[in-house]
């Protein structure tokens, strides 16, 4: 009989081991699932300021004490996506800028990038910060699904929606004349 007690006693340690161990970051896990959930106030997908501060800290924290989890890449981008929709631009750029850094293989890591120069452009409205950031996702990625769009925005980097509209306008009115009939298309 003593066989088996001290049998059943090594897997009770082992069970308790295992639970101790992984129950930090399944806590933290459990938090930021349920933190998701009311993380929207309403439809309209505006965050709620405090509950996105909250969620940035705890996805930061995930990130922080389980870097090599398969789910640290995610929540770094979450927390600073987020970081981004409630205006914590700084935030968000390091926020995507460690993204790259530490997870370069990273499925997310060209959007990442691309964001960075995005949110200088359009919410900090910083065109000269902005270049850099595009000007690098088109040298590393220059075949990725979104190489176009980046390409897009630097060649009309700074330019003000008007510019861009009598841009557009030209370009549709050289392209309904042909020149070589001298007919209207």
């Amino acid at each position: 009989m003593k066989i088996k007690n001290s049998n059943l006693f090594l897997i009770l340690i082992s069970l308790t081991t295992i639970v101790a161990c992984s129950s930090p970051q399944k806590k933290l896990s459990e938090k930021i699932d349920q933190m998701e959930k009311t993380l929207f106030s309403d439809s309209s997908m505006v965050p709620d300021n405090a509950k996105a501060k909250e969620a940035i800290q705890n996805y930061t924290s995930y990130v922080e004490q389980f870097p090599a989890d398969s789910a640290s890449p995610g929540y770094l981008f979450k927390a600073a996506d987020l970081a981004s929709k409630i205006n914590e631009t700084a935030q968000a750029v390091t926020l995507f800028g460690k993204l790259i850094k530490d997870y370069p293989e990273n499925k997310n890591a060209p959007y990442a990038l691309f964001l960075q120069g995005f949110i200088y452009e359009n919410q900090e409205g910083n065109a000269v910060k902005a270049r850099p950031y595009y000007e690098e996702f088109l040298k590393k990625y220059p075949d990725h699904p979104i190489a176009g769009d980046v390409a897009f925005s630097l060649e009309n980097l700074g330019k003000t929606p008007e510019e861009l509209i009598k841009q557009f306008e030209d370009k549709i009115e050289a392209d309904s004349i042909d020149v070589s009939e001298g007919v209207v298309n």
